[in-house]
């Protein structure tokens, strides 16, 4: 069974680097059973450690608690995402974060917050950490968040 985890993990990897640039990001983690986890990818960087620090990185894999005090409602709605539409083209654009529908609930996984590394060509003047778009005052957070 691992052996055909990391197989779909890497026809799914190899589909996203074949994808146009409006592609969907992907609504996994990309650490387990995929390239960034222990054992992962040949040459792909292990994110483990940075993620077993809550203080140091946002938790992934949960479910976003819309309508709850402290969190902003989602108003953008695709077939499998959830997104904050702040273009207001009812379109889920790749800087705007999106929340992925695996099991009829709003997730946040990695590519909440970071877009896979599958655009191409590359998105000229791509924020570090392949961030969505800059967090220039916290704007990142503030879109789920209210602070």
């Amino acid at each position: 069974m691992p052996k055909l985890i990391r197989l779909s993990a890497v026809l799914l990897a190899l589909t996203l680097a074949a994808a146009p640039s409006a592609a969907r990001a992907q609504a996994v983690d990309c650490r387990s059973s995929s390239c960034h986890g222990p054992g992962g990818a040949p040459g792909a960087a292990d994110l483990t450690a940075m993620y077993a620090n809550p203080e140091t990185h946002h938790p992934i894999g949960i479910t976003y608690p819309a309508g709850k005090p402290g969190f902003m409602v989602p108003l953008g709605q695709d077939v499998d995402v959830t997104y904050f539409d702040k273009n207001h083209n009812n379109l889920a654009d790749e800087d705007e974060i999106q929340l992925f529908d695996l099991t009829s609930a709003m997730m946040i996984e990695c590519s909440t917050c970071h877009m896979e590394h599958g655009y191409n060509p590359p998105v000229p003047g791509h924020p570090p950490k392949y961030l969505r778009f800059r967090n220039t005052d916290s704007s990142l957070c503030t879109t789920c968040h209210i602070m």
